[in-house]
């Protein structure tokens, strides 16, 4: 039964519990019935932008059965929030839709007429053999790199939750962080069937430009629908295109009216920029101390929700520190000598920029303490935070200061206070809850710029400035009327006018996307796509730093930096790259100055907003350093990318970056560049956070810091640390002439192993519950203990890397520079899996070539026809599929995929397309390509497309060749260039068709004109 627009607050109910809000029951009808979604939605801020994602996935539902470029409903639909840790709650909201659609469709004896069960089967339709969840959620934030497995069906619907940065360069062909042979890939994504949802699109002006450009110079040339990018904001300029809320409609709706009207006042206050922070941190002393003295303190505001909770918005991560500081300070010396019968107020920091990891326990608080469904607490809170809370954050709070910043920005700052209009309940006899906005006397600001100022004049034309801070924290000073529907007012008055300006964005002309889309390899004078997103006047575009342990000697620090050698570094990242949960996204050029020894600018929680320039200034305290970062230039292609050691003015926007812990720069609460107390390293940690794909990814680094990283200490520590240094001491050799051997003592393995269980069980005992809030005195995240006991009863496996620059034991085969605790091979066979369903990481049997061909073929062909592809593309795919590992029977290709035995190799009946489990350890596979004598860099879709080349084709031939040359992201334009100083012939049989080509045809100079031409058939978009 098709899904209607009548089934949409059934849809509400079952979910979420509610009706919908009106707005949002309508904006269904219209979307449904005009069979076009808006350009724009402007609906206050508190009534529900973020359902727009369930009116997404409920209109993909009912458009499902219309194939074709004009269907409505998008199988992608992408949030776009400018801030860094704002997505946590969109995506929890998506996520409760999509377990609901998971659990409807797993009912064994469902129920048809349910409108969960028919959406699922409507989402189901779209990729019918699509293994998992019918609606994945893949959340992003600031710092995290999103999981590349978010981009393996292109035909099944999905909800993608990230920043201007991370999905406007994934679009763009340059995405941050992602490797160039799979740009093209998460491009596609991006820019196929998929609903672009701006949140707050003030913020991210240059974004929609620069896609509506690119939409105008590229045609989708696939029975596919191109993207549609939807604007949501509260303080939005209506557009021809725009569905603006009917306040009528709201009038008798008690929830929605409630919130519209909610009674909030707003007095503004002048100080100087050097007493700001003590300014900010007095008025909310005096706010948090009028709502306690008005009930007292067992009055009715802690018999109905407790204590009072007061927020502080701050314009930059330095002013937020500052007034953090100024609060702890005056509370700790306030409360001294005061009875536990009056406490001093509890003081919280939020900023945007740290690791998921150390922010996970007080992001969870902070939504406890400051949010909508927040408990009744008896001790009051100050929580102090930068612009990261003003979008995707529900929080609701008693009273409100914050400095000055563009109106749109103050508009949701705004709806951060009485966001529920239930203040008069909590505090009788007040008529309102108060906002203080606080102007210091500098011009053109940080992040804001005149546009605070415009703001400000504006304020002050219609209400006087308070310059008691009494006066203002008891709401005696001559206020303004900013509920939800006076903000609306305002807007369209003058105060409108006080918004960022759009910073300048450079036309998009054909010639820049053509260049973008060229991802294998970059041309060199690549055009960088940060201005596109942001503009020639906005900040400047992150880098995404990690801090790890092993990196620097032990020795006080000099002017060499101490670095180990590259090959070492290159060796131990390569082993344990950085993960996602262990990374902090910090402006391109803030890391530049930190790094280089210079003082830092002013830094924002945005991504679009401007940061002021800043001469450089060296540090005093700091000398500089280097950084290791991924670059290319590896053997013989010269494209390999390792991690080498870069000076700062060598970082490049969007770069991943690895900080030796030495080097301090982060603290707690985040990113802190005056901080130089080492940082801990968190990989365990991240290595052992749960995963929704459910793969084993855990993995333990065994040296002799491993015990602090788990978070161990006394005789438990000391314990392991014994154990692995028995583990990594190399054995006694009876002849000192042979070499070492590499294998670990079983009984030091088992001990090692008892040591990890009884020192984990006796901190899990010692821990015991996590405290209710974090302290000052809270220790680092560390894996929870009973996770990495029941992981190390799996039966964990050791492996070494081994030391590239034979440092260890010079002269004799190469000793392991680092050993790991990896998973099981059981365990591990599911992190690589290709067409057939067979694992094919270590661990796993061989793969015949036929079988493998014939799997790819057979899953490329039902994800083609789920796409809707005419008959003539599905052939195509299915046959590039069947081909497009030809390349590997060359001999010599054989023998390396046989582990470099030649033996093995000659009696094999039939060519393989996968190694076996023993030839997959790095090592191993090293020497097997040596022993191949394959030429360095040779690229077996190089041979498959010269095979393809050369037979009668009825159908699109250009194609077909792409498509084989490129399956592994090369040839976009080209391959590498590779000679081979061995030729011999290679020979196929396609079809019936005897092929034979030379293994020097790895370089073809046609793919570059061919490349032009399917662009210009299929799209940019469409090709990739």
């Amino acid at each position: 039964m098709t899904l209607t627009a009548e089934d949409f607050p059934a849809l509400c109910r079952r979910v979420h519990g509610h009706e919908p809000f009106p707005w949002q029951n309508d904006l269904v009808h219209r979307v449904l019935e005009s069979g076009r979604w808006p350009d724009l939605i402007d609906v206050p801020t508190g009534l529900g932008k973020t359902s727009v994602l369930d009116v997404a996935v409920f209109v993909a539902g009912a458009t499902a059965h219309r194939p074709g470029p004009d269907r409505i409903g998008r199988r992608r639909c992408l949030l776009v929030v400018d801030r860094r840790i704002v997505v946590d709650e969109a995506a929890q909201h998506a996520r409760r839709l999509a377990e609901a659609l998971t659990e409807a469709e797993r009912q064994k004896t469902p129920n048809r007429d349910d409108v969960l069960v028919r959406l699922a089967a409507a989402l189901r339709s779209y990729a019918p053999d699509a293994p998992g969840d019918v609606l994945p959620v893949t959340r992003m934030r600031g710092g995290v790199a999103w999981p590349s497995d978010w981009a393996q069906r292109p035909d099944r619907p999905q909800v993608v939750l990230g920043t201007v940065d991370q999905i406007g360069s994934r679009l763009l062909f340059r995405g941050y962080g992602v490797s160039e042979r799979r740009r093209p890939i998460e491009a596609a994504f991006a820019g196929t069937d998929s609903l672009i949802l701006v949140d707050e699109a003030h913020l991210a002006r240059s974004l929609s430009t620069t896609v509506h450009a690119a939409l105008e110079r590229d045609r989708l040339g696939l029975p596919l629908p191109g993207p549609h990018v939807l604007h949501l904001t509260a303080t939005g300029t209506p557009t021809g295109n725009s569905y603006t809320l009917d306040v009528d409609a709201h009038r008798d709706h008690p929830e929605a009216w409630r919130r519209l009207t909610a009674p909030k006042r707003l007095i503004p206050f002048g100080t100087t920029a050097r007493d700001c922070p003590g300014v900010l941190s007095e008025l909310a002393q005096g706010l948090l101390e009028d709502l306690r003295g008005r009930t007292g303190a067992c009055g009715a505001a802690d018999r109905v929700a407790g204590a009072p909770v007061v927020l502080v918005v701050c314009n930059t991560v330095d002013r937020a520190r500052a007034v953090f500081e100024h609060l702890r300070r005056k509370i700790r010396i306030k409360g001294a000598g005061r009875g536990p019968t009056a406490p001093e107020p509890d003081c919280d920091l939020l900023i945007g920029r740290s690791r998921p990891l150390d922010r996970a326990e007080l992001a969870a608080h902070i939504t406890a303490r400051y949010g909508i469904d927040r408990a009744p607490a008896d001790r009051a809170s100050i929580l102090v935070a930068t612009q990261t809370v003003e979008v995707g954050v529900n929080l609701d709070v008693d009273a409100l200061v914050s400095e000055t910043a563009s109106w749109d920005a103050l508009v949701q700052r705004l709806g951060r206070l009485n966001r529920l209009g239930r203040h008069a309940e909590r505090f009788p006899g007040a008529s309102a809850a108060l906002a203080v906005v606080v102007h210091d006397d500098q011009d053109d600001g940080p992040v804001y710029g005149t546009a605070r100022d415009d703001t400000w004049e504006r304020l002050t034309a219609r209400v006087p400035v308070a310059t008691d801070a009494r006066t203002a924290s008891t709401g005696r000073a001559c206020a303004l009327g900013v509920s939800p529907l006076e903000c609306r007012e305002l807007s369209a008055a003058e105060l409108g006018e006080g918004t960022m300006e759009g910073a300048g964005t450079p036309l998009l002309l054909g010639p820049t996307l053509d260049a973008w889309t060229r991802t294998g390899p970059a041309p060199l004078a690549d055009p960088p796509v940060d201005v596109f997103l942001h503009g020639f006047t906005t900040g400047s575009p992150d880098v995404h730093l990690t801090w790890r342990s092993g990196l620097c000697s032990d020795d006080p620090f000099d002017d060499t930096g101490n670095e180990c050698p590259q090959a070492v570094a290159d060796a131990l990242l390569g082993a344990v790259p950085p993960r996602p949960a262990e990374q902090v996204a910090v402006p391109f050029l803030a890391v530049r100055q930190w790094a280089g020894g210079e003082r830092t600018g002013a830094v924002g929680d945005t991504e679009s907003a401007p940061e002021p320039s800043r001469e450089p200034t060296r540090s005093p305290e700091r000398q500089p350093f280097r950084l290791l970062v991924r670059r290319p230039g590896g053997r013989g292609t010269g494209t390999e990318e390792r991690w080498r050691w870069v000076e700062p003015d060598r970082l490049r926007p969007g770069d991943h970056a690895v900080v030796p812990v030495e080097r301090g720069g982060l603290d707690r609460y985040g990113w802190n560049p005056t901080c130089t107390d080492p940082v801990a390293d968190m990989f365990e940690t991240a290595a052992f956070a749960p995963t929704r794909s459910g793969r084993d990814r855990s993995m333990l680094r065994l040296d002799t810091g491993l015990p602090e990283r788990l978070g161990l200490t006394g005789p438990g520590a000391e314990r392991v640390r014994e154990a692995i240094s028995r583990l990594s001491d190399p054995p006694l050799r009876d002849d000192p002439s042979s070499a070492p051997d590499p294998s670990p003592d079983p009984q030091d393995v088992e001990d090692l192993r008892s040591a990890l269980e009884h020192a984990l069980q006796e901190a899990a005992e010692e821990r015991g519950p996590l405290p209710a809030q974090p302290r000052d005195s809270a220790p680092a995240a560390v894996p929870d203990p009973a996770a990495v006991v029941a992981w190390l009863r799996t039966g964990p496996q050791l492996i070494n890397v081994p030391d590239p620059t034979g440092a260890l034991c010079p002269g004799e085969e190469p000793a392991a520079l680092l050993r790991l605790m990896v998973p099981a091979p059981a365990s591990r066979a599911s992190l690589s899996e290709d067409a057939s369903g067979s694992a094919t990481g270590t661990g796993t049997p061989r793969v015949l070539l036929s079988h493998h061909q014939e799997a790819v073929r057979d899953r490329a062909v039902r994800i083609a026809r789920a796409l809707g592809l005419p008959d003539t593309l599905v052939t195509v795919v299915a046959d590039a599929a069947r081909w497009h590992d030809l390349g590997k029977t060359e001999e010599r290709f054989q023998l390396m995929l046989h582990g470099g035995d030649p033996h093995e190799a000659l009696l094999a009946e039939e060519p393989v397309a996968k190694s076996e489990a023993r030839d997959q350890d790095p090592q191993a596979r090293r020497t097997a390509l040596t022993l191949s004598g394959l030429p360095a860099g040779a690229r077996h879709e190089a041979w498959s497309a010269a095979f393809v080349g050369q037979i009668p084709y009825g159908q699109d031939l250009d194609l077909l060749i792409h498509l084989v040359a490129s399956h592994h992201g090369h040839a976009r334009p080209l391959l590498p260039p590779v000679v081979d100083h061995a030729p011999r012939p290679i020979t196929a049989v396609l079809d019936g068709f005897p092929v034979t080509v030379s293994s020097q045809d790895m370089i073809c100079l046609d793919h570059p004109s061919r490349f032009v031409r399917l662009n210009d058939r299929y799209g940019r978009w469409g090709l990739a």
